[in-house]
């Protein structure tokens, strides 16, 4: 399909006549579209699939290569409300399997089939609070202290007060209709002060309490008035738009100019010739390839670790009292090394410069110009590979994009939520009047954006393979929640939001909720409905680990019928910061 462009509506509106998907306007609001039927899970990610494929610049669009992948699960999805989270998050792990294929073959391996199960992608997206130890949930024990002197507190002061517990919620705003989303990040204080509220106020003693006088102090302001003061403060804030005044917006018509999965060879640097891949006996499609992780919280974690399981070298480096959030360290920092440099001190620049001139990628999902600020941005990194004569891989992780008005604001995952509308769209399927906000259920959005950064890296990766060169790619939180609301995704119908929710019986999801108990809500449900968490094929199980014995957590999704060339991990999940030495750990498979 010679006539894609990059722009991603223009693309979409052109592939459109090719996989048709009827729809309807406006059933959840403005700028949404319903389907007007309702197709299985396993087979809507066959159609969905073929649709990014066609969308995506550098993926393949051979037809017998994605008939090829077997979709499995249930017929329908096991998360609520409309927005197909399951497929969607499916189909980019069926994309990575295939870029995976493609890599093995100019390994000379095979990957045999590929195979992805809905449920266990459905499972994926609750990934942080699935871990559990010797039987009992993780979070159950880092919640009564039995973890203390273990794992390593890295949250304090985030969410220890009613208060700065309600600062990750939405509020109702002084214009009518229009819902604001605050967030207080790993400090909260500066986001409540801007309120006039003191986020150690003693009178303060619930939950509730905290919810009704952060309202009573947010419903003083419009919208405008809020992005302003989130805006000067360079905080995180955001209005609650519906899907079509986002994409009326700079910023949106801006982030939409881009596909989803986003990467370019960087021609205007000094030409560097193909690499060879190591020769191991690791089979896995990345074995040898190294990985630096510059990031925190979830979305670029959950990138790297997914790179690890498909044989990357993955070293991860934080400064050595950043903040991060604790439960994480249970899940994401599986198969990688952690370590600790502080780029103020001129020996640990030099140590990350050391590690720098060895790796093949970095995966950074700092703000805007942080690296760069440091010397360790995308231009000082092409600089380096074309000195030593091997291309590089730089992959920017972000809320908004690396272009626009928005482009150097903070973000989380359930600022992208707000923005893009699916805030809006799960408030409106859940009865709540118009404008009204409510968070999806998972850490969508920060997931999934990790597996399209998978994606994006893999093809890079394999690109730089074949005709040299570095690259630069772009995954945006904002992005994956807009594209899927677009026409050419659709929502579910109103009555199959009514199914599930007969069939799990999950408890009422509203504006105040922290996306911690909404998670705890949706995997409740799991466990009391489903067998979904008795799956042994979904998960993996390290019988010693520094948390403790049989430490359990979701396996990789993808699943190849090769089997010495199936994503998995080899070292368990490790306390942040835990290795001295900073290197790569150069474990193999199949030694």
């Amino acid at each position: 399909m010679s006539f894609l462009t990059g722009n991603l509506h223009a693309d979409l509106g052109k592939l459109k006549s090719f996989v048709q998907h009827p729809t309807t306007k406006g059933g959840y609001g403005l700028g949404t579209f319903i389907d007007v039927s309702f197709t299985p899970v396993p087979q809507e990610c066959r159609r969905i699939l073929k649709l990014l494929a066609g969308a995506t610049p550098g993926f393949t669009r051979d037809q017998s290569v994605l008939d090829s992948v077997t979709f499995e699960g249930d017929d329908l999805p096991n998360i609520p409300g409309p927005v197909k989270s399951v497929a969607m998050t499916a189909v980019i792990h069926a994309m990575a399997g295939i870029v995976g294929q493609e890599i093995s073959a100019l390994r000379g391996n095979e990957t045999g089939r590929i195979t992805v199960n809905t449920d266990h992608a459905g499972l994926w997206l609750g990934t942080p609070f699935l871990a559990t130890i010797n039987g009992r949930p993780a979070v159950e024990l880092l919640g009564l202290g039995e973890l203390e002197g273990i794992l390593p507190i890295t949250d304090k002061g985030c969410s220890d007060t009613p208060l700065r517990y309600r600062s990750w919620a939405i509020y109702k705003t002084k214009t009518p209709d229009t819902w604001y989303q605050i967030h207080g990040s790993l400090a909260p204080g500066p986001v409540l002060k801007a309120l006039g509220i003191d986020d150690a106020d003693p009178s303060i003693t619930t939950r509730d309490q905290a919810y009704a006088h952060i309202q009573a102090a947010v419903e003083k302001y419009t919208a405008r008035e809020l992005e302003m003061i989130y805006r000067e403060g360079n905080m995180c804030g955001v209005t609650c738009f519906s899907p079509q005044a986002w994409r009326d917006t700079g910023m949106g018509a801006s982030l939409v100019r881009h596909p989803l999965i986003c990467y370019a060879k960087q021609t205007h640097v000094q030409p560097t010739p193909a690499p060879p891949f190591s020769v191991t006996a690791d089979k896995r499609p990345l074995a040898g390839i190294k990985v630096v992780e510059l990031a925190r919280v979830i979305a670029a974690p959950a990138l790297c670790a997914g790179l690890a399981a498909f044989g990357a070298d993955v070293v991860r480096v934080m400064a050595p009292h950043a903040p991060d959030v604790t439960a994480l360290q249970l899940t994401l920092t599986v198969g990688k090394r952690e370590c600790s440099l502080d780029l103020k001190k001129e020996e640990d620049r030099a140590q990350l410069h050391k590690l720098l001139e060895e790796t093949d990628v970095v995966i950074q999902g700092y703000r805007k110009g942080t690296l760069e600020r440091k010397g360790f941005g995308l231009n000082d990194l092409l600089e380096m590979a074309s000195r030593r004569g091997k291309g590089i891989i730089y992959i920017d992780e972000n809320c908004f994009g690396s272009d626009g008005i928005y482009a150097e604001v903070p973000g989380w995952q359930q600022i992208a939520d707000a923005a893009a509308g699916s805030c809006y769209v799960m408030g409106k399927a859940y009865g709540f009047p118009e404008g009204t906000g409510v968070l999806p259920s998972l850490p969508i959005a920060d997931m999934s954006t990790g597996a399209v950064g998978m994606v994006t890296t893999m093809l890079a990766i394999r690109d730089r393979a074949k005709y040299g060169g570095s690259y630069h790619g772009n995954v945006a939180l904002t992005a994956y929640n807009a594209v899927s609301l677009l026409p050419e995704i659709g929502l579910y119908q109103p009555e199959i939001v009514k199914t599930l929710q007969e069939k799990f019986q999950w408890a009422s999801m509203t504006p105040n909720l922290h996306v911690e108990e909404l998670l705890r809500i949706v995997t409740s449900a799991w466990v009391k409905k489903t067998d979904l968490l008795e799956r042994d094929d979904f998960f993996v199980e390290f019988e010693d680990t520094p948390f403790g014995k049989k430490l359990r957590i979701l396996g990789p999704v993808v699943k190849y019928s090769e089997e010495s060339a199936q994503p998995r991990w080899l070292s368990s999940p490790k306390p942040y910061r835990c290795d001295k030495e900073v290197r790569f750990s150069g474990l193999v498979a199949g030694t």
